[in-house]
């Protein structure tokens, strides 16, 4: 069969959506980009937030016409919003979907296709794929992501991954070394680390941390150009991982910290760890150590409780922390989270008008920290050729892919997608850098 499939939310996510189509591929199926020509179609849905179940609702109506029309045999939704919602009230409201599976259903996913009957999403989801799974990438093939674990262990109190996923269960070291050598292998020169909670890696199977002894390991891959950390909690951010991030030139100095607010009261009401003041202490530690470190960080306006005084105090963090980037997100109240019940729910034109203050400040802000490094010369790995003539649009150390910002070079020579060259920065914007290839090279 031909198959298509459309993939929501974030990189976990993506994860997971490769290695269906790995499994698909493998057992003959054809995968197409062109859901008109499909014969089966999968949606892979988040449903994090409101405004994600919102996208995958728009998502799966359009596939669904395709199955009205006949030309689709098969229409498949699958990842959190089936385990967070349940096959009943989903099957209510998409009738056309043939069949509902959660992430533990991955590994069925050939047979389901063919018409078995997936399992009912379980309360507590264990599937965890290794180097040995079959996986077909959607990323350009020199960059790749690799989940590291799975679930999450923390309670927060808006927060509803635990529940959708499951208890945190990290993959066994030597899996994901070969992995990443296979990929490295296969011609990925950036590898990005993902979980849940990166930090936390190896707490469950090891009983102890294990995150800087991974990337030390990782660091050996001689053909390994990038090596990224994303999704790191700030509790769990201690001096041994900062150091094997400075020791080796292949760790990129950046790291992703969702620090989500700085106010005491509302972190205790968050149920998360530390203060303002704690985390400022740890961003010192973190730039001492690595003066050019790219700190990104997500940021949570409008929880229930909060006051123009505990937003203040938002404010003047993100001022003295000077985040290189910032991802901004107005409170979605979950079903079933703590959150959800809490007196003092801030409205929605409240939120808003918070969000568009701190996006404000922080643009300001990333505009300044990219301004530093005009007149310098960084690497950039180049990915595609721009729609103005002469130019190539790549990235830096301190861009994840599709999350963060770009380098956009002139070059007086065509440039190859997935090249690495030097680029001597001429102009900052609050997102992007401008440049031209450093002379000789």
């Amino acid at each position: 069969m031909k198959i298509g499939l459309v993939s929501l939310g974030c990189p976990k996510n993506l994860v997971d959506s490769e290695v269906m189509l790995g499994l698909l591929s493998a057992a003959g199926h054809e995968i197409t980009n062109d859901p008109a020509q499909a014969e089966a179609i999968i949606v892979n849905t988040c449903s994090f937030i409101g405004p994600a179940r919102e996208e995958a609702t728009q998502a799966i109506e359009e596939m669904a016409r395709y199955r009205r029309a006949g030309s689709c045999r098969r229409l498949i939704v699958a990842g959190c919003w089936p385990q967070q919602a349940g096959i009943a009230r989903l099957g209510e409201q998409f009738p056309e979907v043939d069949a509902f599976m959660g992430p533990d259903a991955v590994p069925r996913i050939v047979e389901i296709l063919t018409g078995e009957r997936p399992p009912a999403p379980g309360a507590a989801p264990r599937y965890l794929y290794d180097h040995t799974t079959p996986r077909l990438r959607a990323t350009a093939p020199w960059t790749a992501y690799v989940k590291i674990a799975d679930g999450c262990n923390h309670a927060c109190s808006f927060c509803v991954i635990p529940g959708v996923r499951g208890r945190y269960r990290s993959r066994e070291l030597e899996s994901i070394v070969a992995e990443a050598e296979g990929l490295a292998a296969g011609g990925a020169r950036e590898i990005n680390l993902i979980a849940q909670d990166t930090t936390a890696y190896g707490s469950d199977r090891y009983g102890r941390h294990r995150l800087p002894e991974l990337l030390a390991r990782l660091a050996a891959i001689a053909v390994l150009k990038w090596i990224r950390v994303l999704y790191a909690c700030p509790a769990l951010i201690g001096d041994e991982l900062l150091d094997v991030m400075a020791a080796h030139e292949r760790i990129c100095t950046y790291l992703d910290v969702p620090f989500q607010h700085a106010h005491p009261d509302i972190l205790r009401a968050m149920r998360r760890a530390g203060s303002g003041d704690e985390y400022l202490g740890l961003i010192e530690r973190m730039r001492a150590r690595m003066p050019e470190m790219a700190i990104r960080t997500s940021l949570l306006v409008g929880f229930p409780g909060e006051t123009e005084e505990h937003f203040a105090a938002l404010l003047r963090f993100v001022e003295r922390a000077q985040f290189d980037r910032a991802g901004v997100f107005r409170y979605s109240r979950e079903v079933g989270t703590p959150a959800a019940e809490m007196d003092g729910q801030v409205p929605a034109e409240v939120a808003q008008e918070r969000y568009d203050r701190l996006m404000g400040l922080q643009q300001e802000i990333s505009l300044r920290r990219n301004e530093r490094w005009i007149g310098q010369t960084m690497e950039a790995l180049i990915e595609q050729p721009s729609e103005e003539g002469r130019r190539w649009v790549g990235r830096s150390f301190r861009d994840a892919p599709e999350i963060d910002g770009t380098v956009v070079v002139s070059a007086p020579r065509a440039l190859r997608p997935g090249q690495f060259v030097p680029v001597k920065i001429t102009r900052a914007l609050p997102y992007d850098l401008e440049g031209r290839v450093a002379s000789g090279t």
